[in-house]
């Protein structure tokens, strides 16, 4: 193996430590968590897929104005190992979500900590059961 093939071997294997490093982020690289917001709105889609759930919710801004934010928290096997499926949330369910906003300004999205469906009570976490 010549010079040049040698280099070309080691950044390929390179790649291979790097870029599923690099596809798992961490959350505090997203969301900000050292804040907290609420969102209250109307189910408009639940993304029960992997590698996050995500919510898509129907909110009405302060002006009034419908804005559609994205609801992002763990994994479809977690939902799964608690119970849950994904018919535990349906189109048309109001919500009330806390959780950590994105940091780029103007992202519609949020880092799910807690989520209320008043009509019935019913409550999940974004957290993981120890």
């Amino acid at each position: 193996m010549n010079m040049r093939n040698g280099c070309i071997a080691i950044f390929l294997g390179s790649l291979l430590v790097i870029v599923p490093a690099h596809a798992h982020h961490s959350w505090a690289g997203i969301y900000n968590t050292e804040k907290s917001i609420i969102v209250e709105g109307v189910v408009a889609e639940f993304l029960f897929r992997s590698p996050h759930l995500a919510l898509l919710i129907d909110v009405d801004n302060e002006a009034g104005e419908a804005e559609q934010w994205m609801v992002e928290w763990g994994s479809p096997r977690r939902m799964r190992e608690a119970g849950y499926d994904e018919a535990v949330l349906q189109p048309g369910d109001e919500v009330v979500v806390t959780g950590q906003p994105a940091w780029t300004p103007g992202r519609k999205s949020v880092r799910m900590r807690s989520l209320m469906r008043p009509a019935d009570g019913f409550s999940l976490t974004g957290r993981r059961r120890r």
